[in-house]
């Protein structure tokens, strides 16, 4: 082959991939890890995915489970494997996983899904946008490229736990588990009351799910105990409507601070060894 029908190649090859939505990709530091940039035509903007595979993926011809990540940086991908690896040589009840981690462009539009005086009515909401952009772009781009099964788990921390509990009150398909680290409903509690008597007039499409809350009573961003009673409350709404149709637990951190740093690792002990058992 010569060089211009290698350049012929490759730019045809480049050129398929925009049609499929990927724009580019790119290696990141780890042996299984690196990055795709996913066009998005609901959000009209494109997406880098940071994604890392399983140690024995290529060789394994297995299926595995998706945990996908809000706020997503190397930094939040490699604890996220490091959390992986260390539940499974300790307990041997989380499996392997599929990590996608979501790069932010612009959070706070993506993650409020109503104005509050933190976010005022001069800024543009896109909470809608962004759940409707994992449902139909996100998620079957996901399957399609990698060996994945239906167990998908999302993880978000601070304002994307927030947007966590408004997935899984709005959109509960999307997902078959929820993870919110230092979930919170800051200046908007009235919104998620009402969010919740909605949803929870829909008690079958929570049939199955598992939703676990962090909250730390050291955080300086909760120095009345405003957030922890919002949290506690919220559990109890989601055990009292939902019963035994959806595990839920609200894990308190005594000594610790804003998104404990062993929420994720509970987390997955919860979802994958206690079940509806109720706590890690």
């Amino acid at each position: 082959m010569t060089k211009k029908q290698k350049i012929s190649l490759i730019a045809a090859v480049l050129f398929s991939l925009t049609l499929l939505g990927v724009v580019y990709a790119r290696h990141m530091t780890s042996k299984n890890g690196f990055s795709v940039r996913l066009k998005s035509t609901i959000l009209g903007e494109n997406r880098t995915l940071l994604i890392h595979l399983p140690d024995d993926y290529e060789n394994s011809g297995e299926s595995y489970p998706v945990l996908y990540r809000f706020d997503g940086t190397q930094k939040l991908v490699r604890k996220t494997v490091s959390a992986i690896r260390q539940l499974s040589r300790e307990t041997g009840s989380s499996p392997d996983m599929i990590v996608v981690g979501i790069e932010n462009t612009y959070r706070d539009r993506d993650m409020w899904p109503t104005h509050t005086r933190y976010y005022p009515e001069s800024q543009a909401l896109g909470s809608t946008n962004f759940l409707a952009f994992i449902e139909p772009e996100l998620i079957p781009y996901i399957d399609k490229q990698y060996r994945t099964t239906d167990e998908r788990i999302v993880c978000g921390q601070s304002l994307s736990a927030l947007f966590t509990l408004y997935a899984f009150l709005s959109k509960p398909s999307l997902f078959q588990s929820f993870i919110a680290c230092s979930g919170a409903f800051p200046g908007c509690e009235s919104f998620f009351k009402e969010l919740s008597e909605t949803a929870f007039q829909q008690v079958a499409q929570f049939e199955g799910k598992k939703l676990f809350i962090t909250h730390g009573l050291k955080d300086p961003l909760d120095p009345d105990g405003a957030i922890h009673q919002q949290m506690t409350d919220f559990s109890d709404l989601v055990k009292n409507h939902l019963g035994s149709h959806t595990a839920c637990f609200y894990h308190i951190y005594e000594n610790e601070g804003h998104v404990p740093k062993n929420s994720l690792k509970d987390g997955l002990l919860f979802l994958f060894e206690s079940g509806t058992k109720g706590r890690p």
